[in-house]
């Protein structure tokens, strides 16, 4: 069945049951509609929700040279002494040609441990806490080498 609408010379298709005109272009631009804000939905979670990786994840930071320190011998509180070795590895930034001298890190060394209990030193915990300490305060005394680990080469508490 067709009608006649507001605009003349346009026929309007309309439905045999209820004879209202038919609406073909409100469902196109409802489905169109949808389809765009669910697209752009899914931009927004990936740009905005989606978790940054970091400057410092993105570069991670390779073992280069490696600074022997000679061993010596700290006095520990309660007449205990330790005596340890310690070599420093920079990063690959650092020359390996001419690496850091190693004395800033041998001062650090004897500042850290002169005068410390030894009984939290002779277990694993104790010695991996005193190794993540001293490593921030060879760090610090060497502001323009990045620092890689310390390494404990020998270490006896008496």
């Amino acid at each position: 069945m067709t009608t006649m609408t507001d605009k003349p010379g346009k026929v309007a298709e309309t439905s045999a049951e209820s004879g209202t005109p038919k609406k073909k272009k409100g469902k196109k631009k409802l489905i169109i509609g949808v389809v765009l804000l669910v697209a752009l939905g899914g931009v927004a979670k990936v740009e905005f929700l989606s978790p940054k990786p970091t400057s410092q994840a993105a570069v991670v930071a390779k073992p280069g040279p490696l600074v022997a320190l000679d061993a010596v011998t700290v006095n520990l509180a309660g007449g205990h002494y330790l005596r340890v070795g310690v070599t420093v590895q920079f990063t690959d930034k650092v020359s390996a040609s001419a690496p850091p001298d190693g004395a800033p890190a041998l001062d650090q060394v004897i500042a850290y441990f002169t005068g410390q209990d030894g009984t939290p030193l002779q277990t694993s915990a104790g010695l991996e806490n005193a190794k993540e300490g001293l490593k921030q305060k060879i760090a610090g005394a060497y502001p323009k080498e990045p620092l890689y680990d310390v390494l404990f080469t020998s270490f006896v508490v008496q």
